[in-house]
């Protein structure tokens, strides 16, 4: 293009639909950032996840699910672990009950049922028995407290007597091997009647408790389970509702709240009431002593708070496409799960590699946190370069590759925010006196890596590597990983651009040269002819090869030989081929083809797995996403996409009916039709680190748009459906909208001025917004 020449002006691209249909179970509503289910019994109880830093609770549509707290040491003190929770409106003249979300009364009179999945937030409105109710969920954004409001209107003329029960189980026990099972539950209530407390004066610690608080006082009480449902009664009828409300008052052997309020005459009229559950985390002798006055007033402040605090958080990266399905989840709701799994790993315990990867990723969303998460991994890397499993509590399992994603995390991270200084900042080693800078951990991970590899020349597997189950590859100490290898070859390549950009000239001549030994080790041992093996087992023998009856390709190699480097362009277009022909499915990629059919110690715990289910032949949705990245670095943009959209929950082939997953959220896995009935069937939603590496794909594979050292690289592609394409987000204290337009006449054009493809940094940008066209 001639640099005086100038584009034709961009078209608007087309409004986005503010509503995007689930077929049978309702539709997200996209203005409100909200997923409306409009009946209550979806395949299985669907769930949302709220949480601050320290607490996380985990409601489903029924209003029933767990709550637990976790501490900077790991420690969970878990108030209610099955689930069970529920609210009962009960007509005290007819004995007529029902829940307001539905489970488990089941009252089948119920109308106009909707939950409303919000993002710290639910809302569900359901009628029945003459009674309208909405039930509001949210959860405090600091400390241990979550908060329900019910607002109740009656829809008759005819006055009348209810009652409203809540019902929490609760545990409390100190899961140590020696106290669990023996707790000493203490409970009371104030003076006043509106707050009830629980604790296990058997833990050696007073955290161990938890307090339920209403607006009105509370009639009448209950604090153990059998006594609220009866000796052979249940939750859809317990016999507290069925007659005398229980006369015991203290726990035994099962604690739980149950609480009853009166709402006396309600009519044609409209009542609210509030309610929280929390744990203290200071003890106090005062029942009566009081901080925030709970009402409704006070939730929904709470609510608004969560709400105003996610539509800020989430505003960029920010993508407008011809897909709705891809910019949905894209600016919603893989951002939302992105950021649990930043703030919770996968719900509990911090692993090593979770935890860098998840920093990888979240440096896209906020790198200051991103910053934190790296941090606080480094003091769980020994001295000579190995990590923990995982800390929080510490589990010390061989894994490793921890190390790799630290480098990949931190190059992330400078990546977007240009902080060398960070490379400075010092850490411990750990249980050592040593200490070293940031750079000093990410150098001495891969000397570990490097230093430590078997007769191939490959990385040593003493405990599996990134999956976790091949437990018997290397029991002996021999067994070598493929994967590994090609990550620490990435990881060489990023630390060398590290070592260049950040002063340490004399570190890169070395890193690159063990990268060129480790792929050439690599192409010698590791490819078969068809595709690349994906281990050696401790007696030499490949794994991964064709010749194997079962297990005979695996995903992780084929995807990381092309995001290394290492596969040429022959070699990338055999290993498509191989993937579409041997582990494409209907909702993504095998992590191996075929499933292992009996236990092999060679292989170790994962030949024990179901044949077709996690990682024995499955989905494991986070492989396939190495895989859809890898397919755009290899030009196959038009096929990551397509497989993109099999790994959804709303998948019209797998949908919601067959899967049993909540739309909004990724899952772990999905099963194969090995599987049998359960082909198809998603497990483990919401904790994977598949949310990463789906939000990476999204915008630095099939978009193009990838931060470097170097600046921001912007690829002047699209899939072949989408015409137009536009992208906002900020980059290094800049806001960069990038529109892209097919329209036949190549060119680009920065804030007005033609401009050449090169990456945009601090030298070409300007302060506010800038806006960067793209002709294809």
């Amino acid at each position: 293009m001639n640099q005086n020449e100038t584009i034709a002006a961009f078209p608007e691209i087309e409004q986005t639909p503010d509503q995007l249909p689930v077929e049978q179970w309702g539709h997200f509503d996209i203005p409100n950032q909200e997923f409306v289910l409009t009946h209550p019994c979806p395949p299985r109880q669907w769930k949302n996840i709220l949480w601050n830093r320290h607490f996380n609770t985990q409601p489903t549509q029924a209003s029933s699910g767990i709550n637990y707290r976790r501490d900077s040491d790991g420690r969970c003190i878990l108030l209610n672990w099955t689930g069970d929770r529920y609210f009962y409106l009960q007509n005290k003249t007819t004995g007529e009950c029902f829940n307001p979300g539905f489970y488990p009364a089941c009252n089948e009179t119920w109308t106009n049922f909707s939950s409303r999945y919000g993002l710290g937030y639910q809302v569900t409105n359901m009628e029945c028995l003459g009674l309208s109710v909405e039930l509001s969920h949210t959860i405090d954004p600091e400390h241990p407290i979550e908060y329900f409001n019910l607002r109740i209107t009656g829809k008759v003329e005819d006055p009348s007597s209810w009652r409203l029960v809540f019902y929490s189980e609760l545990d409390l026990k100190q899961n140590d091997g020696i106290f669990a099972n023996s707790p000493h539950y203490v409970a009371r209530i104030s003076s006043n009647q509106k707050r009830m407390e629980m604790l296990n004066q058997s833990a050696t610690s007073t955290d161990y408790n938890a307090a339920l608080e209403c607006s009105l006082p509370i009639e009448d009480h209950c604090f153990e389970r059998e006594e609220f449902i009866g000796t052979y009664g249940n939750l859809s009828n317990p016999s507290a509702l069925d007659g005398d409300w229980p006369k015991a008052t203290h726990a035994i052997d099962n604690a739980i709240f149950a609480a009853s309020v009166s709402l006396d005459e309600l009519s044609a009229g409209t009542i609210e009431v509030a309610f929280s559950i929390s744990n203290k985390t200071e003890q106090t002798k005062d029942i009566n002593n009081r901080h925030d006055e709970l009402s409704p007033n006070l939730i929904r402040e709470k609510l608004s708070l969560q709400k105003n605090f996610y539509t800020e958080a989430y505003t960029n990266p920010s993508v407008k496409t011809p897909d709705a399905t891809f910019d949905l989840f894209t600016n919603t709701w893989i951002k939302h799960q992105l950021t649990y799994c930043a703030y919770w790993n996968r719900g509990w315990g911090k692993g090593f590699r979770d935890n860098a990867q998840d920093a990888w990723a979240y440096s896209l969303l906020d790198p200051k946190h991103a910053r934190f998460m790296i941090r606080e991994s480094l003091p769980y890397q020994f001295s000579d370069g190995r990590t923990v499993r995982r800390w929080a509590p510490v589990v010390r399992h061989q894994y490793n590759d921890g190390g790799i994603w630290l480098v990949l995390a931190t190059h992330a991270y400078l990546a977007e925010t240009s902080d060398y200084a960070f490379l400075d900042e010092e850490e411990p080693f750990f249980e050592s006196e040593e200490t070293g800078d940031v750079y000093e951990h990410l150098k001495r991970s891969l000397d570990y890596l490097w230093d430590n590899r078997g007769q191939h020349g490959l990385c040593l597997m003493p405990f599996g590597d990134w999956n976790d189950r091949l437990t018997g590859v290397g029991k002996a100490g021999k067994g070598e990983s493929v994967w590994t290898t090609m990550a620490l070859a990435e990881g060489l390549r990023r630390l060398a651009s590290i070592a260049d950009k950040s002063g340490r000239a004399n570190e890169v001549q070395t890193l690159n040269e063990r990268r060129e030994v480790i792929l050439e080790i690599l192409q010698k041992e590791a490819w078969n002819g068809e595709w690349y093996n994906r281990a050696f087992k401790d007696d030499g023998s490949p794994l991964g090869a064709p010749e194997d009856k079962e297990a005979f390709i695996f995903i992780l190699p084929q995807a990381w030989s092309i995001l290394c480097g290492l596969a040429s362009a022959s070699q990338r277009k055999q290993i498509v081929r191989a993937v579409q022909e041997h582990l494409e499915m209907e909702h993504g990629f095998r992590l191996f083809y075929s499933p292992i059919t009996k236990y092999d110690s060679s292989i170790g715990h994962l030949s024990a797995v179901a044949p077709g289910r996690l990682e024995n032949g499955g989905n494991y949705c986070h492989g396939s996403l190495f895989m859809i990245y890898a397919l755009c670095e290899a030009g196959e943009v038009d096929y990551a996409l397509d497989i993109y959209h099999r790994l959804l929950p709303v998948n019209p082939k797998n949908p919601p009916s067959k899967s049993r997953q909540e739309p909004f959220s990724l899952t772990n896995s999905y099963a194969a039709p090995e599987a049998g009935d359960y082909s198809g069937r998603s497990m483990f939603p919401w904790r994977t680190g598949a949310a990463g590496w789906a939000f990476r794909s999204a915008l630095e594979g099939i978009l193009g748009v990838i931060p470097t050292l170097d600046g921001l690289v912007v690829r002047g592609t699209l899939p072949s459906s989408w015409h137009h394409a536009s992208l906002t987000r900020d980059f290094r204290g800049f806001t960069i909208r990038i529109t892209w337009q097919k329209n036949g006449k190549p060119g680009r054009q920065l804030n007005g001025i033609p401009c050449e493809n090169e990456p945009l940094s601090k030298s070409n940008l300007k302060p506010g917004i800038n806006e960067y066209h793209i002709s294809i």
